[in-house]
């Protein structure tokens, strides 16, 4: 990682601490790794970006996402083909399901 990758990890560890009381409501009441703490939490976004930027290298294509234990992370550039030091945007978002689908 870069010093701009590790500036944009930050910035949303950063945002999502403030969020870390939601995230520990939700494994409880789901009963789903109820003893990971936040450092854990980061961890596991840590990885999965970590992932994402060793995979944006080899393939083609202008999205890419992992996901594990609720943690989502989607990485999206411009163009198909990387580029060092491409601009990019990242979406990190917890959840255990993607969309609800109660319509019959």
């Amino acid at each position: 990682m870069n010093k701009k990758d590790i500036r944009i990890l930050d910035d949303a560890i950063q945002y999502l601490s403030t969020k870390q009381d939601r995230v520990k409501i939700i494994r409880t009441t789901l009963g789903i790794n109820t003893d990971f703490d936040f450092l854990r939490e980061i961890q596991t976004i840590e990885n999965l970006f970590k992932g994402l930027l060793e995979h944006r290298k080899k393939d083609k294509s202008t999205f890419f996402y992992a996901s594990t234990s609720g943690w989502t992370v989607q990485y999206f550039r411009d163009k198909n083909k990387y580029k060092k030091g491409e601009k990019y945007s990242l979406n990190i978002y917890f959840s255990f399901v993607e969309e609800d689908t109660f319509e019959w």
